[in-house]
């Protein structure tokens, strides 16, 4: 073994390694001078970058590692125990948007349940039309009846209600995903963004910030023309 090294590498390797490690060295010295002699003229800042650098570039490198270990996956797939989902879609009012909404939605699951968020008791145009618009309709084409959910709200809290019943349909059904499936209004120019709320926006926020594996949130986006 020691023959093949010194075939391999021999005396010339050796030389380099050691003019390496003084070449190493003598940085090194150089850098420490400098550093003493310009710690009162800002080196100091550079002694604190370097190191929260390295711990920052470590940290990153340990998160992409967990991700890559946590949804690595050598297995087949998994196609035993499929249910459809339970899609819940929440609206409030009728129109283009949530027509859009609840036709994908009975592309997914039979099992449909819209959501309207209501701050009184008086019944309203939702809810007056919905046999017409809706039932009647899914009837006629011989597809499920989705069903219209109306949560009291008497502080006029939009979301907090409709995550409440998402989270709770999840806990009574522990077997069965959850698919919350979201009309947004999509606007081209950067300037009407301003002009509509974003309520969509939000209710998605929190419910991947709070769900998990059960609950998946669904965008059905509606563009504007102009």
């Amino acid at each position: 073994m020691v023959g093949h090294w010194r075939r391999v590498g021999g005396a010339r390797h050796l030389h380099n390694m050691l003019i390496n490690g003084v070449g190493a060295a003598a940085t090194g010295v150089t850098l420490l001078v400098v550093f003493v002699a310009k710690f009162s003229e800002g080196a100091w800042i550079t002694a604190l970058l370097i190191p929260l650098m390295l711990m920052t570039f470590g940290a990153v490198r340990r998160h992409y590692h967990r991700v890559e270990m946590e949804i690595s996956n050598s297995k087949p797939l998994d196609a035993g125990g499929l249910r459809p989902p339970i899609v819940i879609v929440p609206m409030n009012e009728w129109n283009k948007m949530s027509q859009k909404g609840l036709r994908f939605a009975l592309k997914l699951s039979p099992d449909i349940i819209v959501l309207q968020v209501r701050a009184g008791d008086k019944m309203d145009e939702l809810q007056k039309r919905w046999p017409d618009l809706v039932e009647a309709p899914a009837r006629a084409a011989g597809l499920p009846t989705p069903r219209l959910v109306q949560l009291p709200s008497p502080y006029r809290h939009v979301l907090n209600p409709i995550i409440d019943y998402v989270f709770q349909a999840r806990d009574q059904n522990p077997d069965r995903q959850i698919v919350v499936l979201i009309p947004e209004l999509v606007a081209h120019r950067w300037y009407h963004h301003l002009l509509h709320n974003k309520r969509a926006g939000w209710l998605k926020a929190h419910l991947l910030l709070r769900g998990d594996q059960n609950i998946v949130v669904v965008n059905v986006p509606w563009y504007l023309s102009g």
